[in-house]
């Protein structure tokens, strides 16, 4: 294998993950959480109450490098409209566990999740956390309802932000690409510019117009996936802003708890604050 694909892998698989500042140390030590085994893995998993047993369940993912605590704010819009949220770090990105594991891998977390804690009525992902939960999806997670906060519209996408990211030259895309085909095979019905096949779950797409990390136009890409689907471009805010704006974070909050609420089918238009 090539040097320097060998060395985009194995930087790739170990990804900075941003350090939690003290004040989220010390609010991480007040919350429930349990530990989490997924195959040699160990992570921990967030969970905000309600303790009604009839309550429903989201699961909130973080995007590649993050952690949970920057999904603080989704996490109480969440709960305060009677949800019981599941917020995991990704495997490799607990600072308790750290262990090196490349973002295909990450899929058989979501799936024994839902083994344990059985099926989420929906699921919230930011960033690389949509990717994960469609490859996720493509092997058995379950999907009812999905919001999808600037989330990079392909798993190429993604691939392109990262060789950017690492300065690597473009002709690395489809190397990668084969070398986690192989890993996975079931990445095959992934290596398409449409990997969202959920089209019967009702579905929002958040977009900052100003995302630095995931272009913009990635937002418009989802809605085209996905027939039907909400898609708010989201004025003047950027790939971590759209976490902590409150005009999203309500939006968040109205679709996951819309009574009934379907696709809204042949629906074309993109809302902007």
């Amino acid at each position: 294998m090539d040097i320097q694909l060998a060395s985009l892998i194995e930087r790739m698989a170990n990804p900075a993950v941003m350090p939690l500042r003290k004040a989220e140390l010390q609010q991480l030590a007040t919350m429930k959480t349990e530990r989490f085994a997924c195959g040699p893995y160990r992570s921990r998993v967030l969970i905000n109450g309600n303790d009604d047993p009839q309550a429903k369940s989201v699961l909130l993912l973080h995007g590649w490098g993050g952690h949970p605590m920057m999904l603080t704010q989704a996490q109480r819009v969440l709960q305060s409209n009677g949800y019981r949220v599941y917020t995991p770090f990704l495997l490799g990105h607990d600072p308790e566990s750290p262990a090196g594991c490349d973002l295909p891998g990450q899929y058989p977390l979501l799936l024994a999740m839902q083994a344990t804690y059985g099926p989420f009525d929906s699921v919230v992902a930011h960033s690389a956390g949509g990717i994960i939960m469609a490859m996720a999806h493509s092997v058995g997670l379950v999907l009812n309802r999905v919001a999808l906060l600037c989330a990079p519209a392909s798993l190429s996408n993604l691939l392109q932000h990262y060789l950017v990211l690492h300065r690597a030259a473009n002709h690395y895309l489809p190397q990668l690409a084969a070398y986690y085909q192989s890993r996975y095979p079931m990445l095959a019905d992934l290596q398409t510019d449409r990997p969202y096949t959920f089209t019967e779950a009702p579905a929002l797409i958040l977009q900052g117009t100003r995302d630095q990390r995931i272009n913009p136009a990635n937002g418009g890409q989802i809605q085209a996936q996905l027939p039907g689907s909400q898609l708010h471009m989201v004025e003047d805010t950027g790939h971590l802003g759209i976490l902590s704006h409150p005009p999203s974070l309500r939006t968040l909050g109205r679709f996951l708890c819309a009574e009934n609420a379907g696709h809204e089918k042949g629906n074309p238009n993109a809302w902007a604050y």
